[in-house]
């Protein structure tokens, strides 16, 4: 072996021996830092969560992310966390990323009116179509039942991609009226079509159909959550349009700002009242990293500032249930492993399996501050995966992008409805 070689070798061995040291020490610093979690399932002692007391007590708006929208212990955790926030923090208001109109359906539900089925058929996404978001709005819906009327928690809305429970809504409220033309119905009836399908005709027809509506007149005490649902509309049109081969962060970006202005609205109309936001990371952090988006959550972050709190979601291994496109059905797939220099990847190396890190009163430790606010990659999927593509992540400074991540170290699918 050469001298030049032997040093050479000496040097790299030196250099990933420094690097080792270096995480070791970072660990070390999570492990002082974070908030161990003593279970993920609700519970009736919130104790293992006071420390997020004096941190919260003053957000507005508490954003909680998913790393993936299949995943059990993300939505029974969050079903924990809406728990807590209700009980121990003021909030009243819930807020999802789903369907604006739609939503008030479950609205109904969680007060006590209408079924169970009813409400699901008010959802626009098959993700929350599971057994572990059923037990959620069940609580929701026993809790409201021994609340005064401004204590119960409300439920609501900030998607805007159907167009079609708005439109239904409008047509209950102006048939009695007479004021629901002919040509509204025609438009109702192409917003119950998979809406990029839908013709340029019948494009003109909803188009003509909002201007009218946009001319009424709403009274009533449900006047503006009615006009609010000729805004939905609107978004819908305009979300259908920003489609474009071209530029293909468009339509994201539009959706997303329509959901940080659904979210404002929301806040106004209920006087500014506390709330939670059930939601995917992307559309909570407050920074675009590296796919290139203007998320909800930059809005948020820049017309809240301080009073908004992003809670992202972080894990290492396990399962979700995916949204298999061939067989047009949600099946259970295993996940690739965080990999090497991953956010995951170093929390799965610390003591707690599960955790809070809120970044702020943790970046008192230069290690972690420092960390932070580098360019790291995060596991990132959505609604699907497939085993054998290749695995989801997204690279961005976590400083920016959330003020805490909760992470789990094993996870598992989220479960089909029990008939």
């Amino acid at each position: 072996m050469s001298k030049i070689f032997k040093w050479q070798l000496i040097g790299c061995l030196l250099f990933v021996c420094h690097i080792s040291f270096a995480q070791v020490d970072l660990i070390t610093a999570i492990n002082q830092q974070m908030i161990p979690l003593k279970t993920l399932s609700p519970d009736a002692d919130f104790s293992d969560l006071a420390k997020l007391k004096p941190i919260l007590k003053d957000k507005s708006i508490i954003g909680i992310g998913e790393a993936t929208h299949g995943t059990h212990e993300f939505f029974v955790f969050k079903h924990r966390m809406l728990e807590f926030l209700v009980k121990e923090m003021g909030v009243k208001i819930f807020v999802i990323e789903d369907d604006f109109a739609g939503t008030q359906i479950a609205n109904d539900y969680v007060n006590g009116k209408g079924d169970i089925q009813t409400a699901l058929n008010g959802i626009g996404f098959g993700i929350w179509r599971t057994q572990e978001f059923i037990d959620m709005l069940n609580w929701v819906k026993t809790y409201n039942a021994t609340q005064a009327p401004e204590n119960k928690v409300r439920y609501f809305g900030c998607d805007m991609q159907w167009g079609y429970q708005a439109m239904q809504m409008l047509k209950d409220k102006l048939t009695p009226v007479n004021q629901f033309t002919p040509e509204m119905e025609v438009a109702l009836k192409a917003l119950q079509q998979y809406l990029p399908a839908i013709s340029s005709t019948e494009k003109t027809t909803i188009k003509n159909s909002i201007k009218a509506l946009e001319q009424i007149k709403f009274t009533g005490t449900d006047s503006a959550m009615c006009r609010h649902y000729v805004r939905e509309l609107r978004q819908v049109m305009g979300n259908l349009e920003a489609r474009s081969k071209l530029f293909p962060t468009k339509q994201d970006d539009f959706r997303d700002k329509c959901m940080a202005e659904n979210v404002e609205w929301i806040y106004n109309y209920t006087n500014h009242g506390k709330m939670m936001i059930w939601a995917h990371n992307a559309h909570i952090g407050k920074s675009d990293g590296s796919d290139g988006h203007m998320r909800m959550g930059n809005w948020l972050g820049k017309n809240y500032k301080s009073d908004y709190y992003a809670m992202g979601f972080d894990f290492n291994s396990g399962s979700m249930r995916s949204n298999d496109m061939t067989q047009h059905k949600y099946v259970p797939v295993e996940m690739p492993v965080a990999k090497p220099g991953s956010s995951g990847a170093l929390f799965a190396q610390c003591n707690a399996p599960n955790f809070i890190l809120d970044i702020n009163s943790a970046s008192v430790d230069p290690l972690i501050k420092a960390w932070v606010n580098s360019n790291v990659p995060s596991i990132f999927y959505g609604a699907g995966y497939n085993v054998g593509e290749a695995p989801h992540y997204v690279t961005h400074k976590l400083a920016e992008a959330y003020d805490a991540l909760i992470f789990i170290r094993e996870t598992g699918a989220s479960t089909d409805i029990k008939r």
